[in-house]
């Protein structure tokens, strides 16, 4: 049985979302592979049906953010500074945890120092993203120079890459070595409007509104009462966590006693509301769902997904401040009145990106 070891970044859910699509269809042509996955993604997320394995692994930090919708610059180098400090005893003590294992290939989405612990290992490393750490930072230390060389060793890392599979919607990748362009990686529905609607309890004539802020969340202080003809969803991997008056909480159980899953319930929606990350903008892409979007802080990545948001999809932005506040319904209205547009989009990258992988190494 073939290993096949994927590092995954902890920041948000997006990276994890985009991995497990490829994994399906990898396990679709080779179910015999094993899949070791590393991350600080938490086990109970991997929705997987194949044979794979979890551990943590905290190889990056992403943004240090309080929620959703801010980052914290300094705190952010600070943190990954402390992974810097210690790169050469992550890597060490990667390869002696993975050693044993024999992987043939790693995938890794995207820290970057699994390409050196893959270079250590002598096996080929694919990356896959529409972003990279090295371009985010290279912001940040505008500010704070001192940090410059955090942005120097994760180009090193990244340089060892045999192949970045470059998403759409991305920023600048040139760390890479070589790049090959997928499609998107997004999840498609594969239930009805109706019948989502009717397995959840959903109004079926409601214009359904689903608060949609990964695995950080947002503070909000007030959430207003929906009006008539209008129902608010969040689920248990989104902010708020509990049930708010006003807003119909959808809890991850209730969610598998229904067989709905979350690209289910994102095409049942008439509006996502969110801060724009590759995992929710892609569903939407692929589903044609509307999108409610306020800024995220200071994050190279966004102005490319908005230009997605807006060049395919039925869209408004609204303020964090009136976010926060539940001023919704003037931004919700203006987004009722915009006609749903057809999305052209190409959706197949999951396809193609395990196409890579079973071509490379010994999978």
């Amino acid at each position: 049985m073939p290993t096949l070891l994927c590092y995954i970044s902890g920041h948000g859910f997006g990276h994890a979302v985009r991995v497990m699509e490829v994994l399906r269809r990898l396990w679709a042509q080779r179910p015999d592979v094993h899949v070791v996955i590393r991350s600080s993604v938490p086990r109970w997320f991997f929705d997987l049906t194949g044979p794979f394995t979890h551990s943590f692994s905290q190889l990056d930090v992403g943004a240090v953010q309080a929620d959703s919708l801010s980052v914290d610059i300094e705190a952010t180098l600070r943190a990954y500074a402390e992974i810097a400090a210690h790169k050469e005893e992550l890597i060490s003590d990667g390869v002696a945890a993975v050693a044993p294992l024999h992987p043939v290939l790693v995938l890794a989405d995207i820290p970057a120092l699994a390409f050196d612990i893959a270079e250590r290992l002598g096996v080929a490393a694919v990356g896959m993203t529409n972003f990279s750490w090295d371009w985010i930072y290279a912001d940040y230390v505008d500010d704070f120079p001192a940090y410059a060389g955090l942005v120097d060793g994760l180009r090193r890392s990244y340089g060892h890459a045999s192949l970045l599979l470059r998403l759409p919607l991305h920023g600048d990748l040139g760390a890479f070595p070589r790049i090959r362009d997928i499609p998107l990686v997004a999840r498609t529905a594969t239930m009805s409007r109706d019948d989502v609607r009717r397995r959840l309890g959903l109004p079926r004539t409601d214009r359904v509104v689903l608060l949609s802020f990964g695995g950080i969340g947002v503070t909000m202080s007030a959430i207003p009462d929906a009006p008539r003809g209008v129902t608010f969803v969040a689920t248990q991997s989104a902010a708020p966590c509990t049930a708010p008056p006003g807003c119909r909480f959808l809890p991850n159980a209730e969610m598998a006693t229904g067989g709905v899953r979350y690209e289910d319930l994102v095409a049942a929606s008439d509006v996502v509301m969110t801060k724009p990350g590759y995992g929710i903008v892609s569903d939407c892409l692929a589903n044609g769902t509307a999108m409610l979007y306020t800024s995220r802080g200071r994050f190279a990545e966004y102005e490319y997904l908005v230009a997605g948001i807006k060049a395919h999809l039925p869209h408004a932005f609204i303020s964090n401040d009136d976010l926060r506040a539940g001023r919704w319904m003037p931004a919700l209205d203006d987004i009722f009145t915009q006609p749903r547009r057809e999305v052209r989009v190409e959706t197949g990258g999951a396809a193609i990106a395990a196409d890579v992988l079973l071509s490379m190494g010994g999978l």
